[in-house]
């Protein structure tokens, strides 16, 4: 721990100040392979979460977008043309802030999952 008085009050270095031989810094050397190999995997598992939410609100915008098309290119009558366009737009914003509050949640689930993949691993390192 840190020295009374120090600004580093619980502070707790990562790699013990000495090691005794060779063994333990390869089990320091295997620890750090460890935790960049369990952050690559969640890093991959985000991407991918992330990819596919991406996918899913490019879609439902493109269907969206095709069914206000076809609305605007029909016979109506110029007021219906123009409640289907805001009509659009409402659905538009509504997925917008849907999408918001989903990368919201995926964001705070990263950051969780970072937590404790660090504490896990630290404990580990103990």
């Amino acid at each position: 721990m840190a020295e009374e008085g120090s600004d580093r009050q619980g502070f707790v270095p990562l790699v013990p100040p000495r090691a005794d031989g060779p063994m333990a810094a390869l089990e320091m050397q295997q620890r750090a392979v460890d935790m960049v190999l369990a952050a690559n995997r969640l890093a991959v598992s985000w991407l991918q979460q992330a990819s596919q939410h991406h996918a899913e609100v490019t879609r439902r915008m493109l269907d969206d977008m095709n069914e206000t098309a076809r609305r605007m290119a029909s016979l109506e009558p110029p007021p219906e043309k123009a409640m289907a366009a805001i009509e659009a737009l409402d659905r538009a914003r509504a997925l917008g802030m849907q999408t918001a509050q989903e990368i919201t949640g995926l964001m705070q689930r990263m950051q969780g999952d970072t937590a404790a993949l660090l504490d896990n691993l630290l404990k580990k390192s103990e």
